[in-house]
């Protein structure tokens, strides 16, 4: 999926922020990521460390087998990833 910039990746984002309750979302959005992690250029390193960290837990969320703990760990996850994208800019277009 191909994105113009950061806040339409944002936007697509947010979409999953409608539903934190579906299994698999969190892996959908971690790979998304992690496939355009090398166009996402953040203010600073301190940004670009803690938008990979929360990548990564998105991974790792989807292994919780109970549905509050998923749900809560996922949209706090999504939301941060989020907000730091607000700082950032996508340098080419992949997907």
């Amino acid at each position: 999926m191909a994105f113009k910039n950061s806040n339409e990746l944002s936007l697509h984002l947010q979409q999953y922020q409608l539903d934190y309750y579906t299994k698999g979302n969190a892996l959908k959005v971690h790979v998304l990521l992690t496939e355009l992690m090398p166009t996402i250029e953040f203010e600073n390193e301190k940004f670009a460390l803690e938008f990979s960290k929360r990548c990564e837990y998105l991974k790792s969320v989807e292994s919780l087998t109970d549905i509050r703990d998923y749900s809560n760990k996922f949209a706090e996850n999504l939301l941060k990833i989020i907000l730091l994208l607000n700082s950032s800019t996508l340098s080419t277009n992949l997907g």
